[in-house]
């Protein structure tokens, strides 16, 4: 009997290990930065990736950044099946860009899965001045000093035609622009000298614009005002990341060039003449876009879409791929993938590719998106057309392009399998014995134990019954608990807001508007945080929008919210003389706004 006991109990504490298994869930959360040295202007990018045996990862939580702005550029998930199970990872890209400079840490970033949580290390990002001359070097080796190598043709000295003549140029396609659009900004450097060490370029700030270098530079011969010259150029793609006047800072070359000209008696012994060269800064007005449709992309160019099946045919639980491609002139970075949805199957993002060239010249990207589609059934399906919806900057005005409608078959599979019997007329023929009838040897007893006993069967099945209970009823409690927290967090959201509003409020009587505007725009932020249960630090515009339009806020509304959060950006970031008249418009508007929104 002490045997039975301990059988069973071993029984027993085995069906809890086998359960707390199948009910773990193995998740990674990591996070990086591209470079931890950055001048005042540039970006960072911060990549935080989760990864685990489950299909649906969730997002994890920002830390606060305050010393930074956070704009989101979107998202990558890659999925594998392998013996059955699922394992997938995604990666949330944000770019950060720095407000002041100073040494900086961003904190661990959260995810929090059952009742467990889970964190990053810390990440330390030194912001420097970003001054013409050499800048540091980031840890991966790299200087924002780039080095262009002169002459174009080793020659000998006598052969060189000299002159005296070197100097810069920045230019831009356009200096007017929506939010969002393509600017090209060029860089050009004008030579007829000889270069006695190789010249070194710093390229010009870019604050608040996400940049993307248009390959290499370009090495031409070029005749001005009846001169020959050799030139360098370089292209950057340049999209504004806010509204209002933004600058585009002073690009700097410095070089030594052979005085050789002045004096024609250094018998080739000449120390040369050092040379600052610095161009003028540049001017963009970025408008802001029109109040946008529904499932608007937030792609702003011009566009291609198009989609296509790996196969035209697959078998039931067996994964078909649907890929669909975005391309056209534009930062699709932050584009998501239309929405699929098809009954019957399991659908899984498995993350995109973006690729970028160049087309004349404009920088092209192409954005190629890869859905699994898993069908639990057979039959004959269709993938209806898919909307993309971008802002067209030339027309000033929305464009929706949709896919074509893509169709499949799905065949049976092994569950699906069907049988049929054939009876036809004549007689009945043995082809063979499937099952032939064992003889049991009379010797053998039935001897009693633990599995031959009805009753401790039961008592087995009735434990592991019992554990499954337990599970389950934890893991609801654990949910009601965090359910709790979210009413209350939703319930306090207005108080809480309008506390904010009143610290600016405080803020703005002092004179200090724009500090005012800052506190204004957390308020505003902080409220849709706590209304959604988001991340305040996490949250962008996109996330506000798409919420909005989610519990069906009126489009008026929507309209008059994004108003305000443009109202506020250009006063954090502009230049301007800012007038308590025109805050105290604001401040009054946003609580009248915040009060009429219900969620």
């Amino acid at each position: 009997m002490n045997k039975k006991v301990v059988l069973a109990g071993f029984t027993f504490i085995m069906s809890l290990l086998w359960i707390s298994i199948a009910y773990s869930q193995e998740i990674n959360l990591s996070a990086s930065v591209d470079k931890n040295v950055v001048s005042l202007g540039d970006v960072v990018t911060l990549t935080v990736t989760v990864s685990g045996n489950v299909a649906n990862v969730p997002k994890p939580v920002l830390p606060p950044l305050k010393n930074f702005d956070i704009y989101s550029q979107g998202t990558s998930r890659n999925i594998s099946f392998i013996n059955g199970r699922v394992s997938s990872s995604i990666s949330y890209t944000y770019s950060l860009l720095p407000k002041t400079t100073g040494t900086f840490t961003i904190a661990s970033c959260t995810l929090k899965v059952k009742g467990k949580t889970f964190t990053t290390q810390p990440i330390e990002i030194e912001v420097t001045k970003g001054v013409p001359g050499k800048s540091k070097r980031t840890t991966k080796g790299k200087s924002n000093v780039q080095i262009f190598n002169f002459p174009f043709e080793e020659k000998p000295r006598k052969q060189i035609k000299r002159g005296n003549d070197v100097f810069i140029k920045t230019s831009v396609n356009k200096r007017t622009a929506y939010k969002g659009e393509e600017i090209i900004l060029t860089f050009k450097l004008y030579s007829n000298v000889s270069f006695l060490s190789q010249p070194e370029y710093i390229p010009p700030e870019t604050k608040n614009f996400w940049k993307e270098a248009m390959g290499k530079e370009k090495r031409s011969t070029e005749i001005l005002n009846g001169k020959q010259y050799e030139t360098i150029e370089l292209k950057y793609a340049l999209f504004p990341l806010t509204t209002g006047k933004l600058t585009i800072g002073r690009a700097t070359l410095n070089c030594v060039i052979d005085n050789f000209m002045s004096d024609p008696f250094s018998f080739d012994f000449s120390p040369g003449v050092k040379k600052h060269l610095v161009s003028e800064p540049i001017t963009i007005n970025v408008l802001p876009l029109p109040s946008p449709p529904p499932n608007f992309s937030g792609a702003v160019g011009n566009f291609h879409i198009e989609a296509h099946l790996n196969q035209n045919s697959t078998k039931q639980n067996e994964p078909i791929t649907l890929i669909t491609t975005i391309r056209g002139n534009g930062n699709l970075r932050n584009v998501e993938m239309p929405e699929v949805s098809i009954p019957g199957f399991k659908i899984y993002d498995s993350g995109a590719q973006v690729k970028t060239g160049v087309t004349g010249n404009l920088l092209t990207e192409t954005k190629i998106f890869k859905t699994i589609l898993i069908p639990t059934r057979s039959g004959k399906f269709e993938i209806p057309e898919l909307p993309f919806v971008y802002f067209d900057p030339k027309k000033g005005a929305y464009r929706t392009l949709t896919t074509k409608t893509l169709n499949f078959t799905v065949s049976p599979g092994k569950s699906e399998t069907s049988t049929e019997r054939i009876f036809t007329s004549g007689n009945v023929e043995e082809l063979g014995r499937d099952i032939n009838y064992i003889k049991t040897p009379s010797h053998l007893k039935n001897e009693a134990n633990l599995f031959g006993s009805l009753k401790y069967l039961f008592l087995m099945n009735g434990l592991i019954f019992v554990a499954f209970l337990w599970v389950f009823a934890s893991q609801q409690i654990k949910e009601n608990m965090k359910l709790k927290k979210d009413i209350i967090r939703k319930r306090t959201a207005l108080g809480n807001a309008l506390k904010v509003v009143k610290q600016a409020e405080q803020k703005a009587k002092t004179g200090k508007v724009r500090e005012g505007y800052e506190l204004l725009h957390k308020a505003i932020l902080q409220f849709f945080a706590d209304k959604f249960n988001m991340s305040i630090w996490g949250t962008t515009e996109d996330d506000i929008r798409y919420h909005l339009q989610r519990i069906e806020t009126k489009q008026e509304t929507i309209n008059e919210v994004f108003l305000l959060i443009g109202n506020c950006n250009r006063a954090r970031y502009s230049k301007e003389t800012l007038k308590i008249e025109n805050f105290n418009k604001d401040a009054a508007k946003t609580i009248t706004l915040l009060k009429t929104i219900k969620v």
